[in-house]
């Protein structure tokens, strides 16, 4: 019999397990940006060519409504802004956003974007046998398209392998097989989000799947197709990158790791 669990399993089930077991993390974003809407907004953030950065601007102590507010950028080809507040970083350079009241167009709040070039690719990890048979069969299901639960996902582009996804992904896979346990939660407390940005990876979103027991990626990716959570996490088009880690304990029992991201 399979068992799949949510993100937290306690610590005598998750000792317990002695069939193949899944567990899939929840889905972890960056937060949105809070404003406060008043002139002059002595405010600076910084984006790499290509990210985005949504901001929620608060009225009279609520979260504001997209129409009670007009966005503007002082420079579309470094920084554009939608009607809703989010950021898209263009091109190089320095921009101003604005953000007017539509009651009033003259209480302005702004603040300026600095957009700093897009850094070079990463060279791929090289993968074992193993690790690659586990993207190559991610990356054959989101080319399908495949059904979540109750949800339809259509086909999804293919997932990259990302030497600081990888690293993370494999040191929680080693220390899960080391330490005799299963959880997304070290026993030092780290979670998911906290030990892939130890690696270095600069992410906007982040999940992880994990797996115990399963002989072969066949039968892992296959399992994680067959749980709505692993699925959901598996054919998410927002992640565009994959490090898969893979461990052996000493009782012979293997433990895989998925962990998604995007930049």
């Amino acid at each position: 019999m399979r068992r799949s669990s949510s993100l937290f399993v306690p610590a005598s089930l998750a000792a317990a397990l002695l069939v193949p077991a899944l567990s899939a993390c929840t889905v972890t974003r960056r937060p949105a940006e809070a404003l406060t809407s008043h002139p002059a907004a002595a405010l600076e953030r910084t984006l790499r060519e290509g990210q985005t950065l949504q901001i929620e601007m608060s009225l009279n102590g609520q979260v504001a409504r997209p129409q009670e507010f007009r966005w503007t950028s002082s420079d579309p080809g470094v920084a554009t802004v939608t009607v809703s507040g989010q950021i898209s970083a263009v091109g190089a350079g320095r921009a101003t956003i604005r953000a007017a009241l539509a009651a009033r167009p003259a209480t302005v709040s702004e603040f300026q974007v600095r957009v700093t070039p897009r850094p070079a690719p990463e060279p791929a990890p090289t993968l074992d046998p193993l690790s690659q048979r586990v993207l190559d069969l991610t990356n054959a299901a989101r080319a399908r398209g495949h059904t979540c639960g109750a949800q339809a996902y259509p086909p999804a582009p293919p997932l990259r392998a990302n030497a600081r996804l990888q690293a993370a992904a494999q040191a929680h896979a080693a220390d899960m097989a080391a330490r005799n346990y299963f959880n997304h939660v070290a026993p030092d407390g780290r979670a998911p989000a906290a030990r892939i940005s130890a690696s270095g990876y600069e992410w906007r979103a982040v999940a992880e799947n994990i797996a115990a027991g399963q002989a072969t990626p066949e039968e892992v990716v296959a399992g994680w197709l067959g749980s709505e959570g692993h699925c959901r996490n598996l054919m998410g088009s927002a992640y565009t990158e994959l490090g898969i880690g893979l461990a052996t304990s000493r009782a012979a029992k293997r433990y895989w790791v998925q962990d998604f991201g995007t930049q």
